[in-house]
């Protein structure tokens, strides 16, 4: 796999949140190409794991938000996952719209020739089990070639993820920067970190540049506070919108 300062020498600086879901239902392939053909070349999107222990593409704990299905995922097999609409509920023409599997997304992010920042988004209690699985699925089915980031607001899952994928960058995401930052950068072995546009001011910016790591901030909607960032040296938004970025920026 592509090593740290590769992987950030290849990363844009307008990054696809679960694909491009502001005009395509998160998480799914129909968002993943959406990204594509606004011509975004970097995406995150979030992965967890069934009960039958098959990594899937999905941001919460629960099916309810996003599918027409209720309850645990991690009490759902990959069968009952499959059965569910999680197309819907964004928009009519996106029925039939299903949670992909890790092993599906990758694919098709190889066939698109997408970079990938991947969230591990373990229910709580469960960041090892399913972070194993995850790099027991990336570890078959990752192409070499492409860029692969790897984030967690659990530092469980940074930790375990390094025993299997020791070469693979590590994002620390948080919501607030917190005081000790730069020791748990080191101590999670994090190239980036990753916070919420709410928390971020541009010392903290200086300061962690500084230290040698990389800033992402989530999510940026708003092309002006996008701009923003990155005049402060940010290296990249990651938002709803890639094209609205595109436009203020010019690309």
């Amino acid at each position: 796999m592509i090593q740290a300062d590769a992987v950030f020498s290849q990363m844009p600086k307008i990054i696809g949140h679960r694909g491009a879901s502001g005009h395509a239902p998160e998480n799914t392939l129909a968002a993943l190409r959406k990204a594509a053909e606004i011509t975004t070349s970097f995406v995150e999107i979030d992965v967890t794991i069934t009960r039958d222990s098959v990594a899937v593409i999905q941001h919460d704990s629960d099916v309810r938000r996003c599918t027409n299905g209720t309850g645990p995922i991690l009490l759902k097999s990959l069968e009952d996952v499959r059965a569910l609409d999680a197309g819907s509920w964004f928009a009519p023409e996106f029925e039939g719209e299903r949670i992909p599997t890790l092993k599906e997304a990758v694919g098709l992010v190889q066939e698109l020739g997408l970079g990938l920042n991947l969230e591990i988004k373990p229910t709580a209690g469960w960041q090892i089990p399913t972070t194993k699985q995850v790099a027991k699925e990336l570890l078959d089915c990752w192409p070499d070639a492409l860029p692969l980031l790897i984030s967690s607001f659990a530092v469980e899952c940074l930790i375990e993820v390094r025993r299997y994928l020791p070469d693979v960058p590590l994002g620390y995401l948080t919501s607030a920067i917190p005081p000790d930052w730069e020791r748990r950068m080191a101590e999670y072995d994090c190239a980036s970190l990753h916070c919420e546009r709410h928390y971020v001011t541009k010392d903290h910016v200086d300061a962690i540049k500084s230290a040698g790591y990389r800033v992402l901030v989530y999510t940026v909607n708003d092309p002006e506070e996008a701009k923003k960032l990155l005049d402060w040296g940010v290296d990249a938004v990651i938002t709803d919108f890639p094209d609205r970025i595109f436009s203020k920026l010019g690309q």
